[in-house]
């Protein structure tokens, strides 16, 4: 500290005020820069994930209703030939796979991998508005990708 307050004594007046200006500019800047701006974009940031969350919210809640209509709906109209065909040959109209199918009388569980979201409600909407099936259960969870879900159970019944 007798270093500083040596050096700061052989400095000359105008020198000292300078210097003093600097400090002040440096402390400005630190607080600018160093608090102020990561601040608000701390909160510019959260604003933007907030407006995107209830996008996906919204997006979510119409397709819950889109859904559950389509459980209501079901058995307006009949098809022909058996469940299983009814239900595979749509699943290929829509580029769906299904990994896996177990009939059980009337009713049929289906399971399928990654999956594109949209192309499932279309294939849904299907099978349950224009086959005439409805839709008793429908297990999905996230997919690896945006947009896509693996298909843990849907299970329909005539």
């Amino acid at each position: 500290m007798d270093n500083i307050k040596t050096w700061w004594n052989g400095l000359v007046l105008r020198e000292q005020q300078l210097v003093a200006a600097c400090a002040i500019v440096l402390g400005v800047g630190i607080l600018y820069w160093g608090i102020w701006t990561p601040i608000s974009q701390a909160e510019a940031d959260a604003r933007r994930n907030l407006t995107a969350q209830e996008s996906t919210l919204n997006y979510v809640k119409q397709t819950a209703n889109k859904i559950a209509g389509l459980k209501q709906a079901g058995g307006k109209k009949g098809f022909s030939g058996s469940l299983s065909t009814v239900v595979t040959q749509s699943a290929k109209s829509y580029g769906l796979e299904i990994t896996r199918m177990q009939p059980q009388g009337n009713k049929i569980q289906v399971w399928m991998d990654e999956v594109p979201f949209d192309s499932l409600l279309d294939y849904l909407s299907d099978l349950v508005q224009q086959k005439g099936l409805s839709l008793d259960n429908l297990d999905l969870a996230d997919g690896e990708a945006e947009g896509f879900v693996k298909v843990r159970r849907i299970q329909f019944s005539q």
